[in-house]
């Protein structure tokens, strides 16, 4: 290992050299703290020994400059002084020494401070690489995490859709990369239009998967005909699944197959788009808003069990005939738990009232403008759920 010692008295240099030579260790040497600086500056020294009283540059100037800059290492700081005062130690101290030989020196007393620096350099190495571990696992797990956000967000359907005469738009802000909220909305067939909104109990990873999971099951397709579809014989062979039923089954699969911990909130609903008619049912979910033209915005539902929480629950169904510019939003708790910096909630009722406000806005507009409001809600922070708003409108 590498010392340098700094000293004005070149008997001093010449004693303290031979004396670490004789140790085994490498020595560099500096007449005072300047040329020190430079030494440190340019070099890879990391131990230094310096006499405090210097001219051009002291021992305590030195040791505040090599506290102030930034290295790419620790440089270990032992300061030799005739002072023994306890001001003066606490002034070398608040300089940044991290040790103190008095004058005259014993040079087994330095002999052992200077391997007390070596093991704390020894740690000090062990931690920087420890760290540097630590960061490379992190970037690995950040690149895994946005790959997996982007796989998500894939499976989220397209923005301003329509579907028949029926418009959706969505607003979807993740709390972290990837979240336990999900939706979609897709044709059944001709004349039917499914949709759905859940959240997943807790957050992260664990979540997140729980809602891809869903998100396949639910998605239209041959292994999901027993969800969303059931066969029959007559043609066209099938019949759209009740809502209610579609929830049914989905609980008793989960509370078979997961433990209570894993549950979700849910609500799922089917638009018969000639007859205009709306059918939804609701597990634990927030209470969707209803917007007819002309009335009083209205709460849809009151509220239900999550699935997989408990065996055997009977979920409803509400039906809602839809006239031409109605609206119907679903959302996540995340918009009404966003909290204020004096943690006032942001509410259903809040909620309710900045839609009625915007009713005669466009859905394209209302939904970024919601999202901009949250921001001033919260104060700029992060938000501390998955954000999750879907619209339907029918035109």
């Amino acid at each position: 290992m590498q010392i340098l010692i700094v000293d004005d008295d070149t008997d001093i240099l010449l004693l303290l050299s031979r004396m670490l030579h004789k140790w085994g260790y490498e020595v560099l040497s500096a007449s005072d703290g300047s040329e020190a600086w430079s030494i440190l500056r340019n070099g890879s020294v990391n131990f230094v020994i310096s006499d405090w009283m210097m001219p051009v540059m002291d021992g305590i100037e030195l040791c505040r400059r090599v506290r102030r800059e930034r290295f790419n290492r620790y440089i270990y700081f032992v300061l030799l002084t005739a002072k023994d005062e306890k001001y003066d130690l606490v002034l070398g101290m608040e300089a940044g020494a991290d040790d103190f030989v008095v004058k005259p020196f014993n040079k087994d007393e330095l002999n052992v401070r200077i391997r007390a620096g070596e093991r704390v350099l020894r740690l000090e190495r062990d931690l920087a690489q420890q760290n540097e571990r630590l960061t490379e696992a992190y970037s690995l797990i950040r690149r895994d995490l946005e790959t997996a956000a982007r796989m998500q967000l894939s499976l989220l359907p397209g923005a301003s859709m329509k579907i028949s005469d029926f418009l959706f738009e969505w607003l979807f802000v993740p709390c972290s990369f990837v979240a336990g909220d999900i939706f979609n909305f897709f044709p059944l067939d001709e004349d039917h239009i499914g949709f759905y909104m859940l959240d997943v109990a807790g957050h992260g990873v664990s979540a997140a998967m729980l809602s891809v999971s869903l998100s396949r099951i639910l998605t239209p397709s041959a292994q999901a005909a027993d969800f969303l579809k059931q066969y029959v014989p007559a043609p066209p062979h099938y019949v759209i699944t009740p809502p209610a039923r579609v929830l049914s089954e989905l609980n008793r699969r989960f509370v078979k197959e997961s433990d209570a911990m894993q549950h979700f909130t849910m609500i799922y609903g089917v638009i018969d788009t000639t007859a205009h008619r709306l059918v939804l049912s609701q597990a634990g979910h927030p209470s969707p808003i209803f917007l007819r033209r002309g009335e009083k915005a209205s709460v849809v539902g009151d509220g239900g069990y999550p699935v997989g929480m408990m065996p055997d629950i009977r979920y409803e169904e509400e039906v809602i005939e839809l006239k031409s510019g109605d609206r119907l939003c679903i959302y996540s708790d995340g918009v009404t738990d966003c909290f204020s910096s004096d943690q006032r909630q942001f509410s259903q009722e809040k909620l309710v009232a900045y839609l009625e406000r915007r009713r005669h806005l466009p859905l394209r507009q209302i939904l970024p403008d919601l999202k901009a409001t949250l921001d001033q809600w919260t104060g700029g922070r992060d938000f501390q759920d998955d954000v999750t708003l879907l619209a339907i409108q029918r035109e």
